[in-house]
């Protein structure tokens, strides 16, 4: 299945759990997008919050 398609399908449904996986993939639509990932009882892992610790602060102007 090509990238592009899983994304779409993805973008169909809010979660949804992998077949024979204990990892469930949930998307948030806009306002405000983000893709999370979360295994089992786990606390999810957010593209969000990756993208915070990542991102440089901008500094005082």
């Amino acid at each position: 299945m090509s990238p592009s398609c899983l994304a779409l399908l993805l973008s169909l449904v809010s979660a949804c759990t992998l077949p024979g996986s204990p990892v469930t993939l949930r998307v948030a639509l806009p306002p405000r997008p983000d893709l999370c990932v979360q295994y089992q009882d786990h606390a999810p892992l957010c593209v969000s919050a990756l993208v915070e610790v990542l991102a440089p602060s901008p500094g005082p102007a």
